[in-house]
């Protein structure tokens, strides 16, 4: 382990070494396995064609990890280890992946030299030094014609290098966690051993662990896309099993839809004015905006103007928004703008809400784990999405204008596109609209 300087910051590389001021992996082998491999320590130069040296570093140690499990007949390694295990195999050989279509020259005592097939001389390498037949030793043949499977945990790789938000961190992290609750069931297998009857199984198996319809049509639409993308990229001549795989209708998610009562309303408002901290602040700009909860924790104080007492929902670096309607400035009432003005008096930083968003992510979940948990003692069976209900049916109620309500709430509009030329419905305009749907509640 060394240290390696990118920039202006030092960070310490596992395997990263300098031979004579020339950078270089290295790791010990085990002491078991140096005589199988024929040397005490892995020496790999490092060439800045590569790429990065602490990425280099990484690859290497992961690939010789691998090896050195499966030489140990480590019944637990994985595919991917596996494949790790022989590319790393075939480097210790002298071979590389694709050698499959050359010939070597093997110089003889007489001086002549013998042509050898690359396979007959893996063959040989992994007789002298004692391998036995396994998964990692027929990969590694494989590998010499380039035939090693693509992984799920590769194709993924690949999604996100040709997708145009690739290197978004939340946009990674939301599309990560769908795709390996796949890996989890069905194992890091190759993307062409995937069937229909695994897809179906996902499907069921998501849905009989009791997740909503919705939610599994949701990681459904994003797994389809990581296929249909891999499947592009890579040329490879199979079909997409996830395409059209049809997710039943169910009402699990009813009451989900109930929206709050104005009497549940005004109850939550109460109880929420009387402790008055941080989360109840957010609970109160949910009521009075009827904003989806991202939307509100993931507020800057950029985005606050106490000017025109509004506030200005958008996209930035640690959280994007639904759809292009949902970049919309909405309207304070005075309940909730005196909450905003004393959020934005008391924290320090950017972000309105530190306790769930920051510089490096937003955290909704976590809010709606908290403030969920808080409601449901006053309220049963509804959630703080049931503001955004709420605030529909009052805007009904009052006849406010379809097009002004959907400008309100951010809701995508059936209306051809002239809808979004121009910018929009004064504020002023939507003021009136919310003030009406709520000029029933008390302070």
């Amino acid at each position: 382990m060394s240290t390696l300087k990118i920039g202006t910051i030092t960070v310490i590389v596992n395997g990263f070494s300098l031979n004579n001021g020339s950078p270089y992996f290295q790791k010990a082998v085990p002491a078991t396995l140096r005589q199988r491999i024929g040397k005490a320590t892995i020496k790999i130069p490092l060439r800045s064609v590569n790429g990065n040296f602490a990425v280099q570093c990484h690859r290497l140690n992961e690939k010789y990890t691998a090896l050195f499990r499966a030489m140990r007949d480590d019944s637990s390694i994985i595919p991917s280890e596996a494949k790790l295990a022989a590319l790393a195999l075939l480097e210790q050989a002298g071979l590389n992946a694709g050698d499959g279509l050359q010939e070597f020259k093997i110089p003889l005592s007489n001086g002549k030299t013998n042509t050898l097939s690359p396979a007959d001389f893996l063959h040989d390498y992994l007789s002298e030094k004692d391998y036995e037949p396994s998964g990692v030793t027929s990969a590694a043949f494989s590998a010499l014609n380039n035939k090693l499977p693509v992984l799920l945990s590769e194709a993924f790789s690949v999604y996100l290098d040709n997708h145009q938000k690739g290197k978004d961190k939340n946009f990674i992290a939301s599309q990560q966690m769908h795709w390996d609750k796949l890996i989890n069931l069905l194992g890091d297998m190759p993307i062409k051993a995937v069937s229909r009857d695994e897809a179906r199984k996902y499907r069921d198996h998501r849905l009989g662990a009791g997740v909503a319809p919705t939610t599994v049509l949701r990681e459904i639409n994003v797994i389809r896309a990581v296929f249909t993308k891999a499947i592009r990229e890579l040329s490879l001549n199979i079909s997409n099993q996830f395409s059209g795989i049809e997710v039943p209708k169910g009402n699990r998610n009813a009451k989900d839809r109930i929206p709050y009562t104005k009497d549940e309303v005004q109850m939550l408002v109460s109880e929420a004015l009387s402790i008055d901290d941080e989360q109840r602040r957010i609970v109160l700009v949910l009521a009075l905006t009827g904003a989806r909860l991202a939307e509100i924790v993931g507020l800057r104080k950029a985005d606050f103007d106490p000017t025109n007492k509004s506030i200005h929902i958008r996209e930035h670096a640690t959280r994007s928004i639904k759809t292009e309607q949902s970049n919309r400035v909405v309207p304070l009432l005075p309940i909730a703008f005196e909450a905003i003005t004393k959020q934005a008096i008391e924290v320090r930083g950017d972000y309105l809400f530190p306790s769930y968003a920051c510089g490096e992510k937003t955290n909704a979940d976590s809010a709606s784990a908290t403030l969920n948990k808080w409601a449901k003692k006053y309220v049963a069976g509804k959630t703080m999405h049931c503001f955004r209900h709420a605030l529909r049916d009052l805007l009904r109620a009052v006849m406010c204008p379809e097009s002004v309500a959907k400008e309100i709430g951010g809701w995508s509009s059936s209306h051809d596109v002239s809808v979004h030329y121009g910018q929009g419905y004064p504020v002023k305009l939507k003021r009136e609209w919310l003030s009406k749907a709520y000029d029933w509640l008390e302070k």
